[in-house]
């Protein structure tokens, strides 16, 4: 299981911080949603993702945090908003 925390993602830089760190992304990790796509292709697990504070998330980063949601959706990833 992840955890990301919502109320660290504010904004699309450090929305991309926290997935780095969290999901163990590569240094090229290129920091938008293209990039977390490609990565998130090349994993073989599907884990659960949990984040927490998502109504702050939600709120701070608006469609862009939706567009997030629909990656994890895309790769085959569960997301648990808390």
């Amino acid at each position: 299981m992840i955890t990301l925390d919502g109320s660290r993602m504010t904004d699309r830089a450090s929305m991309h911080a926290e997935l780095k760190a969290k999901l163990r992304l590569p240094d090229y990790y290129g920091g938008n949603l293209d990039a977390l796509n490609d990565c998130l292709g090349e994993r073989r697990e599907r884990e659960l993702v949990v984040i927490t504070r998502a109504g702050d998330f939600l709120e701070d980063c608006g469609p862009y945090g939706l567009s997030l949601l629909r990656v994890f959706s895309d790769n085959g990833l569960q997301v648990l908003l808390d």
